[in-house]
């Protein structure tokens, strides 16, 4: 540490680097950026500029300079060889969900990071959301008990076919980018383990049908207790610009009372001047920054205090088994047993 600052390295300096993470990042006062990474120089270099840090293309020149943090903000495919070459270089790190392309490569890097004695924290930004935390609150505190759960969570991906997003061996699809979130959503809610998955597909939009790849995915997950969660993913549902919004909708139905939220923070609001226009009321499409800010504040003091985080690596895995036990159903045309929870 300097000066009592954990020291921080960023791995990854676009999209979600310079919409939730960088804002977030700087607003932290333990801790301070060091370096930033990229592949694409110019990127590596404005995001290091912003923190008055060093700027890297190559990944051992970066993992030679004396960091306590690595935080990989880069597309699925290589999240598992940058944790795993940043863990053996005595690095905690901070990962993008999903944790990795396979359950194969997370359960290596949960591995390794035990071995090494260090942190791996996974962002699954959902459970830092006070609207989620807040409805979870009501269900404990208003002795809800949720027997079934629906969560939508959809919109209009507007990349063009050759975009990584639309090749399923570097995303995982629909199923799996955008799935992990609800899947780890509705264990949290649940507090309950899944027992069975059931998943069905489609390829609606031209980029999906070119990639041969899902762009929308409904999963039924029976978890213990008889509780039903039911998770639709999208990246399909039609757009009038580049982002449009992002659609949420939640339904509790429990043993003690109902719970229905459709957030109202990206209203569906049109406006009319030479081209039809969808206003959006955040910089991010899902969540709000604050989110992220008290992800990674928590991530931080974790790695301080040598305490377990509120979400864990082997919840991320969880998460991640069960999308991919979706995808295997969605193949097969059946329901498939979950065996591959916590060990």
């Amino acid at each position: 540490m300097a000066n009592g600052k954990l020291k921080v390295g960023v791995i990854g300096c676009g999209n979600i680097f310079n919409l939730a993470h960088k804002p977030a990042l700087e607003k932290i006062q333990s801790i301070k950026v060091a370096a930033c990474m990229d592949v694409d120089e110019e990127r590596a270099v404005k995001g290091a500029k912003y923190f008055n840090a060093k700027a890297f293309v190559d990944l051992n020149e970066f993992l030679d300079l004396d960091l306590d943090v690595v935080e990989i903000l880069t597309p699925t495919y290589t999240h598992a060889e940058l944790a795993l070459a940043a863990l053996k270089r005595g690095k905690h790190v901070i990962i993008e969900k999903p944790i990795a392309l396979t359950s194969e490569e997370a359960e290596k890097m949960i591995k390794v990071a035990e071995k090494e004695g260090l942190k791996l924290f996974v962002g699954h930004v959902r459970r830092f959301d006070k609207r989620w935390v807040q409805i979870k609150d009501v269900i404990k505190n208003r002795n809800i008990l949720p027997m079934q759960i629906k969560k939508n969570e959809v919109q209009g991906l507007p990349f063009p076919s050759d975009y990584w997003y639309w090749d399923e061996s570097k995303s995982g699809g629909v199923a799996l980018d955008l799935g992990v979130h609800v899947t780890d959503f509705l264990r949290w809610l649940f507090e309950s383990e899944p027992v069975e998955v059931f998943g069905s597909g489609k390829m609606i939009k031209e980029q999906a049908r070119e990639r041969n790849t899902y762009d929308h995915f409904v999963m039924m997950i029976k978890f213990e207790g008889g509780k039903l969660g039911i998770a639709e993913v999208s990246w399909a549902y039609p757009y009038p610009a580049r982002y449009g919004v992002f659609y949420h909708h939640l339904d509790i139905i429990g043993k003690n009372g109902r719970i229905r939220y459709t957030p109202m923070d990206t209203p569906v609001v049109g406006v009319a001047k030479s081209q039809f226009e969808m206003p959006r009321f955040s910089p991010l499409l899902s969540t709000f920054p604050d989110a992220f800010e008290r992800e990674l504040r928590h991530f931080f003091e974790c790695i301080r205090e040598d305490k377990e985080p509120t979400v864990s690596a082997k919840d991320a895995l969880i998460a991640l088994k069960i999308a991919e036990k979706a995808k295997e159903s969605a193949k097969l045309g059946k329901s498939v047993e979950f065996g591959g929870g916590e060990e």
